[in-house]
């Protein structure tokens, strides 16, 4: 059995312990799909990213990559960006409580600023970004490389309509959902005692 260490041994390692020639064409979907759960229950330091974006009018348009916000400042404001409910946000509006930008809200996959800024304002955004998905073009990623035993288990968990009665499924189940909670409190302990956050930074347009 060869060691994980890209896409394709990934793939090669998964129809080993599937062991099924027919399901070969579906290991592909398997792996997206751990992705996709992968991106609902991790939120590790690896996922931080910051970003810039210029807002037109009130509206900040979401990065493709956007999961959860951490925090959102105006660039060379003093206080970060307080997240409010629409309702709440049609109220602060309508009430005309506050003069400058001093809250947000999401809708229709944009950032709406609250109240809306007199001219176009850049803003710095710090959010859990999705994990790059493997690929035929991607060959790895950060999770693949710390984690190899996540992608395999999560996608092996994702065969299991294709498998039915596999007693290893309960095995695989148990190891999946160990290994998420341990990359989660791995990241929460070292997110606080004092390891410096590193985020990956780019603009967004």
């Amino acid at each position: 059995m060869a060691t994980i260490t890209n896409y394709t041994t990934l793939q090669s390692t998964i129809a080993d312990y599937l062991n099924r020639a027919d399901l070969t064409a579906q290991i592909p979907t398997f792996i997206q799909l751990a992705e996709a759960d992968f991106n609902t229950r991790l939120r590790t330091r690896e996922m931080i990213v910051r970003a810039e974006a210029q807002s037109s009018n009130e509206f900040v348009q979401l990065p493709a990559d956007w999961l959860e916000a951490i925090n959102l400042h105006i660039i060379d404001g003093a206080q970060p960006l307080r997240f409010v409910t629409l309702d709440e946000a049609d109220y602060i509006n309508k009430q005309q409580i506050f003069t400058n930008v001093a809250a947000y809200s999401l809708m229709n996959g944009a950032i709406e600023l609250i109240p809306a800024p007199g001219a176009d304002i850049d803003i710095e955004m710090i959010y859990y970004g999705k994990i790059t998905p493997l690929s035929s073009e991607v060959a790895t990623n950060w999770l693949l490389t710390k984690a190899p035993d996540v992608y395999l288990y999560g996608s092996l968990m994702h065969a299991q309509p294709f498998l039915m009665d596999d007693q290893r499924m309960p095995i695989f189940a148990s190891l999946y959902n160990s290994r998420i909670e341990a990359l989660n409190e791995e990241s929460m302990k070292s997110t606080h005692s004092g390891s410096p956050l590193v985020a990956r930074t780019r603009r967004v347009y």
